[in-house]
């Protein structure tokens, strides 16, 4: 993957060079439905060899939609400034994305591009 990220100035290079900020929830508590059904949910697996991470698309049984007009174009995952992979997905996949990696300490952090809603991130 050749797309850079900058996560201190919260704005990351996306598509060749275009820059979009990104979009996170801060409060849970607060966050509204459209917060809610854009942000990746990040799931964590122990295994044997590593860690196995599962990524979705909505919080709280709150789910983005895939329709032609409006869906997930992509989910990135980086653990610290590394980029580890990428999913692509149609109007008509859903926005699922399972990676296993090596065990880490550090932080792990999901992108989900929304074709009409821009980029969005969580970290845990």
């Amino acid at each position: 993957m050749s797309d850079s990220v900058e996560f201190e100035n919260a704005v990351t290079e996306i598509n060749e060079g275009v820059v979009q900020e990104v979009h996170s929830i801060e409060d849970i508590d607060t966050a509204s439905d459209f917060e809610l059904k854009h942000t990746p949910k990040i799931d964590l697996e122990e295994l044997a060899s590593g860690q196995r991470i599962k990524v979705t698309i909505g919080l709280k049984g709150i789910t983005h939609p895939q329709t032609e007009e409006h869906f997930i174009e992509w989910i990135r995952l980086f653990v610290g400034p590394e980029p580890i992979g990428e999913r692509v997905f149609g109007p008509a996949d859903e926005p699922v994305a399972v990676f296993e990696i090596e065990r880490s300490s550090e932080q792990v952090i999901a992108q989900a591009l929304c074709n009409l809603h821009g980029l969005w991130e969580a970290r845990v």
